[in-house]
């Protein structure tokens, strides 16, 4: 079992992400319906705002604070490098574009690292005002309260989640892909925020969620909250996610090898590489 170091007042890793977490949402939250600066970053559609911006700087300020020594990576700053085989990994707004377009299915999402595995997950709802969290050899939980996978075996049962990313050529594949088991998958659902779809994974909202180009930030958190529930979380070709993993499929142990097996027989791209 890791050991997590306390933080310079004393406090538990998780209690300090949670804090950054939770203050960070109450701001994304504040200016939600209000009057956003819009920039566009690399990829069609990929934008942000300067509330993006705000909120990183709240995360980062309390992560900072707490743990000086820590490494930091996040999606909107230069990376912070330190001496410590410790990383914060770090996305303050995780679907920007439903935020800009007034969809309440946003979060922040901080993932804990030690050298490239994931050993603490924090990810924050604040619409819904759910907060989920896992600690590794610990569990996931929601607010407080155990969580896990959901049980369903069969595909023809599952709820999928998917996106699409900003690269046109996977997310037109991708699109392609989700028309060879149709229909014979219970339901798909585009989600436009990865941290939270694959979140969903871990509480048993989504029985998978499948995503051809995510970034460190995107999926860190998640890699521990999906494992501490149950379930599994890979790359294209079944290896172990890390936060360097571009496409990923998650679900339970039952689901996951049946729609690795569907990725492998549709998808031929330059999926194959991680």
């Amino acid at each position: 079992m890791v050991h997590l170091p306390l933080s310079r007042s004393g406090r538990e890793a998780l209690e300090v992400a949670s804090r950054a977490a939770e203050e960070a949402g109450s701001l994304l939250l504040k200016h939600m319906y209000g009057q956003l600066k819009l920039g566009q970053k690399e990829g069609r559609a990929n934008l942000v705002t300067d509330i993006d911006v705000l909120a990183e700087k709240t995360v980062i300020g309390v992560l900072q604070s707490e743990y000086p020594d820590f490494n930091i990576v996040s999606e909107e700053s230069p990376a912070v490098a330190r001496e410590s085989r410790f990383t914060w990994v770090i996305d303050p707004l995780d679907g920007t574009n439903n935020y800009v377009h007034g969809v309440p299915f946003i979060c922040v999402s901080i993932g804990l690292a030690l050298g490239r595995e994931v050993v603490l997950g924090v990810i924050y709802d604040p619409v819904r005002k759910e907060l989920f969290t896992a600690v590794k050899g610990h569990g996931a939980h929601l607010n407080g309260a155990p969580m896990s996978v959901a049980k369903r075996r069969a595909v023809r049962e599952a709820f999928l989640g998917v996106d699409l990313g900003y690269d046109a050529e996977k997310g037109r594949a991708m699109l392609n892909f989700l028309l060879a088991p149709w229909p014979e998958v219970g339901g798909y659902r585009l989600m436009g925020s990865a941290a939270l779809g694959l979140t969903y994974v871990a509480c048993g909202r989504l029985d998978a969620y499948i995503h051809p180009c995510l970034y460190p930030w995107d999926v860190a958190a998640a890699i521990s909250l999906v494992e501490e529930a149950g379930g599994r979380i890979t790359d294209w070709q079944g290896q172990p996610a890390t936060i360097e993993s571009q496409v990923i499929v998650a679900a339970n142990e039952a689901l996951h090898g049946q729609f690795l097996k569907l990725i492998q027989g549709q998808l031929e791209l330059p999926f194959q590489a991680t």
